[in-house]
């Protein structure tokens, strides 16, 4: 991507950013800053083979911790373009609490200095980091989960795709949450600027990459689509991936997963961790699934 080209790309997300202040202007509840007395948060870096790119991540242990406890995986949203922030580190600790488990934070790469597939395959090393530290870490491996907001709903998708093709690890539940499931849809007539700003720097001005399934999972063959772990779609009534993580979840039901879906009318893409609309809803459904979610053979 050229120089000129790349600063168009920064102006529009810069000139579109409708949450500025938002953080500012928010008031958190009390209720909810507790958690993060009930966990203990390290942070920690952790080697990438794929792409020679360390990861930081920050890993949450609940004072309550299980025995064989629950471990979710974490990814963060922010159009592949912002890293992690502090309202992460606030549901990270209060799945943990709550699950009396273990939850890996992945702050992956972001563009512009580091474009698809990096994200991709940092997150993927976690995984498998993960599952091969499981009981050092203090976690049944058949407890494993993974689960992302927008552009981490993307990268959890694509993980899955990847894992039902290797074999090599075994999610017991995926949660897309108004996940971005098609990075190339912004280039359709009609297609919103912002959107295909982040895209544009996502695939370094390539924009075929975007119809990679890895990229876009939306993408993905009904073949690819097997053998998938239990999936819970969150959808945002006022979310530009709303059809999109729809018809998506449809697919996974007709290649034979196990699919459940919730629409919370009134909220808008990002609530979940934004701590708007039906928030609190929302972080309640997500443990509740966490809890009982456990890898079984599909017979």
């Amino acid at each position: 991507m050229t120089k000129e080209l790349l600063q168009e790309q920064l102006e529009i997300l810069d000139r579109t950013n409708m949450h500025k202040n938002a953080a500012k202007e928010r008031v958190i509840p009390e209720s909810y800053l507790a958690y993060k007395n009930q966990v203990e948060q390290k942070e920690t870096m952790l080697e990438s083979p794929s792409t020679g790119v360390p990861v930081r991540c920050v890993i949450t242990k609940a004072n309550n911790l299980e025995k064989d406890a629950p471990l979710f995986i974490n990814l963060h949203g922010g159009g592949f373009v912002h890293p992690q922030d502090g309202d992460d580190d606030l549901f990270c600790a209060r799945v943990a609490a709550e699950i009396g488990g273990i939850v890996v934070d992945v702050d992956y790469a972001v563009t512009p200095e580091y474009v698809f597939p990096t994200a991709f395959e940092q997150v993927w090393d976690v995984a498998e980091w993960a599952f091969a530290h499981a009981k050092e870490l203090g976690a049944d491996s058949n407890r494993i989960s993974i689960g992302g907001h927008s552009a981490g709903g993307a990268l959890t998708a694509a993980i899955c795709l990847r894992a039902a093709k290797t074999g090599n690890m075994k999610f017991s539940l995926q949660i897309l949450d108004y996940a971005a499931l098609d990075n190339a849809m912004s280039f359709e007539p009609g297609g919103n600027e912002r959107s295909r700003a982040f895209s544009m720097l996502y695939c370094d001005g390539n924009v075929r990459v975007l119809k990679s399934p890895y990229c876009s999972p939306v993408f993905a063959s009904g073949e690819m689509l097997k053998n998938q772990p239990r999936t819970l779609i969150i959808n945002a009534e006022h979310c530009p991936f709303r059809t999109v993580t729809e018809r998506y979840g449809q697919r996974l039901a007709q290649a034979g997963n196990e699919v459940a879906f919730r629409l919370f009318p009134g909220s808008a893409h990002g609530f979940t961790i934004r701590m708007t609309g039906a928030w609190l809803e929302a972080q309640d459904l997500i443990i509740r699934y966490l809890k009982k979610a456990e890898y079984r053979e599909v017979k």
